[in-house]
């Protein structure tokens, strides 16, 4: 499969289909989507967070994204709602999966718009409204955020599969096995850490270089321009290895 084809398949990453969704404005799609996020946190009952679930979901519709991309986004909150709600259950009793599935659906409203924002927005396009409106460094941490979010998720996804070819039990029905714990400990979660502290670094001297932070900088030759800010140096790296 070609490798840009093997990108698009990859969760949030970002997919033009022309879409109404993808004329909006990056800054109000951020304002949207923390918007939701945060009523998510205010409403307590079922009924209406189901139903604002249901209507993120749909935006995947109006958005023309298709199916697997809502899965490929959402199927880590999926197995994290079951954990939820079986803890919950387990310390609360059988009588309170309500607040398990309550806390669920919040835990979703509070990612899902923001991937649904990737998922229409470019990545320099959700950079240039932080640039305008906010301090330089502040505008630089949430931008590299925003644009390394889609960066983990594929390294995640290609460390889990790698890692499954070499014997690992990290396949979904080993996950509620305690002794398959081990495996994802060893063989996910300090390799990607590392990965993480990697990409991190990368970024750091990535700033440095350009200048981020820095009084009275100049553009051309002398120094970084104001007009960019740099998000996923280590992206650019990984495409073109």
């Amino acid at each position: 499969m070609p490798e840009r084809l093997r990108t698009l398949d990859r969760p949030l990453q970002f997919r033009a289909t022309g879409s109404a969704l993808h004329g909006v404005g990056a800054g109000w799609k951020l304002l949207a989507g923390l918007a939701i996020g945060g009523l998510g946190l205010a409403l307590d009952g079922l009924l209406p967070l189901t139903a604002l679930a249901l209507t993120i979901m749909a935006g995947y519709r109006l958005a023309r994204l298709p199916a697997g991309d809502l899965w490929r986004d959402g199927r880590w909150l999926v197995f994290q709602g079951a954990v939820v709600v079986g803890l919950t259950m387990a310390i609360r009793g059988v009588a309170a999966w309500s607040a398990g599935v309550r806390t669920a659906l919040q835990l979703l409203l509070l990612f899902l718009p923001l991937a649904l924002v990737l998922r229409t927005t470019p990545s320099e396009a959700l950079l240039e409204p932080l640039r305008r409106r906010l301090p330089e460094r502040l505008a630089f941490a949430l931008g590299a955020t925003l644009r390394f979010v889609p960066v983990f998720a594929r390294e995640l996804g290609e460390l889990v599969e790698m890692q499954r070819l070499r014997g690992a039990r990290l396949r979904a029905r080993d996950l509620w096995r305690p002794g398959a714990w081990r495996d994802g400990m060893a063989c996910v979660v300090l390799p990607m850490a590392v990965r993480v502290i990697e990409i991190a670094e990368a970024a750091a001297e990535a700033a440095e270089i350009r200048g981020v932070g820095r009084v009275g900088r100049v553009g051309g030759d002398g120094g970084a321009s104001d007009e960019t800010i740099p998000g996923c140096e280590a992206e650019g790296r990984r495409e073109t290895r």
